[in-house]
């Protein structure tokens, strides 16, 4: 599936107009066409990404640590992801601080993931100064 960057632009915008045309008129359809527009565009997003996801799973195949670093790789996005759109979903209704909170939990989430991958790199760094004399 091929994607136009600037086809989703301009939906985007075509969107945005809409909502700001209908925040003036029918204030009710405001929000149902904000969550319509942005889940198009984080389907498009997905089918963008597709090729980075396969790129990324060769990756893992191919060696015990590249498979380790791709896994947590695949999920830091995955937590990115999600986490930029329920935030921008939360500051649209005008909870910013639900959102800025949200994003503080996923931060600490992505470092705790991360944590595991940064001592297997430690550990390599270690046993290469060891090996050296250093």
């Amino acid at each position: 599936m091929r994607f136009d960057t600037y086809k989703l632009c301009g939906a985007a915008i075509l969107c945005a107009v809409a909502v700001f045309l209908l925040r003036h008129i029918k204030k009710e359809f405001e929000v149902p066409l904000t969550i319509a527009g942005s889940l198009l565009l984080t389907v498009a997003a997905f089918g963008i990404g597709k090729p980075i996801f396969e790129y990324i799973s060769d990756l893992m195949s191919s060696s015990p640590v590249i498979g380790e670093a791709a896994g947590v790789l695949i999920r830091v996005i995955g937590i990115a992801v999600i986490t930029r759109i329920s935030a921008d979903l939360c500051r649209e209704m005008g909870a910013a601080n639900i959102a800025s909170s949200l994003e503080t939990v996923a931060k600490f989430e992505i470092i705790l993931l991360s944590l595991p991958l940064v001592s297997t790199v430690l550990e390599s760094v270690r046993a290469l100064f060891s090996e050296a004399g250093l």
